[in-house]
């Protein structure tokens, strides 16, 4: 897609924006500047901005000029994820037709933001009531529904919509979280498959693997070469990595080749996990017969229990836990009382703002602050980025070292880094996974509906042996959390 600022000066695109900049210039050329820009736009999270903008202009200047103008400001903020526009614009929809579905469905999106889900709720069964048997009303109303810990009643939702939509892919997924997360494996890894037709999500590698290769459904490897790549996020690739040695295993009981397909952070961390017959591409090199994603491996391998999985399997790099080492105890010396070491705790309280959790999964830094005082602990940041945050932190006499300034070798730096610490105290983020896949104890403070991964209910996960889970008791709710990974700290702290 070519950039938008930089098309020719005689492009229509180029014309249109002259004509929109002219001081006498009306809705109708902010509206077709905004439809064009729309129409180019695509993923292009600045031409979508740029488009909304001129279509907001053309409303504010004419709101009777175009009478589907204010239907699209709407659909492209929720696209967006501008809640504040999509409240602001459904409000005025609903102002207009009231058994607008479109506008009830939108706006409950936007009030779901600051997690008000009765009100959402009761947005969404109205827009049911208005178009009765629309799977996509009863899809949003399941997830809203799930995000209040109603399981049951979410799976019967999305089932009701697959009655309706049997080959509704997203329906599907959303239908395997919940399958995991009750530990129905078997049904939940089947239902799960239906990622892969999630097009728009695939990467370059798995369009390239797609147009050379069939997707790997588990046949037989005999004479065959199989390419697995690594999907989704850092913490999905952390958890999913383990799996690699018993593909291997498979591989060469069945006389076939595995190869793993990544580049990245995480790329010399997994490689000393892969055995010696697995070898590990960050290009396309080698032309294989069949690809799969890497969370694809458990349903192939028939992994149906989470029992047995908990040990850790990945390792950090001698020479860096050495020098890692160093470094924290030049910092953890400083604060010795007596002739007892002070002990040491890793944080992690927010994550990447892009994720779509984030919001949820996240401690406030002002509520995370209950947690740093503890005597005999000596506090470090795991998570780049954060210095300002650590600063007004120190500016209250909260001592938390920053040393993510050292990272230079991708996930092995902060692999060394926990590897050298008592405790990790995190939010469900990569961090997470990677301290439990090496061992390191955690405690993992999780939002009111989780990931799949830590399951419903129980304080520890069969997947990660050195994992303590604290749920919120309520959406939102951390202060239950805080004060109980506070009592673990005070344990560890007097230790």
């Amino acid at each position: 897609m070519n950039d938008l600022n930089t098309l020719p000066p005689s492009s229509p695109l180029a014309d249109l924006r002259a004509r929109a900049a002219a001081p006498n210039a009306g809705a109708a050329e902010w509206l077709a500047l905004g439809q064009m820009l729309l129409q180019h736009a695509g993923s292009d999270k600045a031409g979508q901005r740029e488009a909304l903008a001129a279509l907001v202009r053309a409303y504010r200047l004419d709101p009777s000029h175009e009478a589907t103008l204010l239907h699209t400001i709407a659909q492209t903020a929720f696209v967006m994820r501008d809640w504040a526009l999509v409240e602001s614009a459904t409000g005025l929809l609903l102002s207009q037709n009231v058994e607008n579905g479109d506008a009830l469905i939108w706006r409950a999106a936007a009030i779901q933001q600051r997690d008000d889900f009765a009100t959402a709720e009761r947005l969404l069964r109205e827009a049911v009531r208005v178009v009765p048997g629309n799977p996509v009303a009863l899809h949003k109303l399941a997830l809203c529904v799930k995000e209040q810990a109603r399981f049951a009643e979410a799976e019967a939702l999305l089932r009701h919509v697959l009655v309706l939509t049997p080959n509704n892919a997203h329906a599907l997924f959303d239908l395997s979280e919940l399958e995991l997360r009750s530990g129905r494996f078997a049904e939940g890894w089947a239902h799960y498959e239906a990622r892969v037709a999630f097009a728009d999500d695939l990467n370059n590698a798995q369009h390239a693997l797609a147009a050379i290769s069939a997707h790997w459904r588990g046949e037989s490897l005999a004479g065959k070469t199989l390419v697995v790549y690594g999907e989704q996020g850092n913490g999905d690739c952390l958890w999913a990595v383990r799996f690699l040695p018993l593909l291997a295993q498979r591989a060469r009981r069945e006389g076939g080749r595995v190869i793993f397909g990544h580049d990245g952070p995480l790329r010399h961390l997994f490689e000393r996990i892969l055995p010696a017959d697995l070898p590990l591409e960050t290009s396309l090199e080698t032309r294989p017969d069949f690809h799969c994603g890497l969370m694809s491996l458990p349903l192939r391998l028939g992994v149906f229990e989470a029992a047995g999985w908990g040990a850790p399997y990945l390792s950090a790099e001698p020479s860096l836990v050495q020098a890692w080492r160093k470094r924290i105890d030049a910092h953890v010396d400083a604060r010795v009382a007596g002739n007892k070491r002070n002990r040491t705790v890793g944080l992690v309280w927010n994550g990447n703002p892009e994720h779509i959790r984030d919001m949820r999964r996240s401690v406030p830094a002002g509520q995370f602050e209950a947690l740093l005082n503890v005597p005999g602990v000596s506090y470090f940041a795991l998570s780049p980025g954060r210095g300002e945050t650590v600063a007004q932190w120190r500016a209250k006499g909260l001592e938390v070292v920053d040393l993510t300034h050292h990272f230079r070798s991708g996930f092995d730096d902060v692999a060394a880094l926990l590897a050298n610490l008592d405790l990790v105290v995190t939010i469900d983020s990569g961090p997470a996974h990677l301290a439990g896949a090496l061992g390191v104890p955690t405690c993992l403070m999780i939002d009111h509906v989780s990931a799949w991964f830590w399951g419903d209910a129980s304080p520890v996960t069969a997947w990660y042996d050195s994992i303590a889970l604290f749920r919120q008791p309520r959406v939102g709710d951390w202060a239950p959390v805080i004060a109980q990974v506070r009592e673990r700290i005070d344990g560890l702290g007097r230790g």
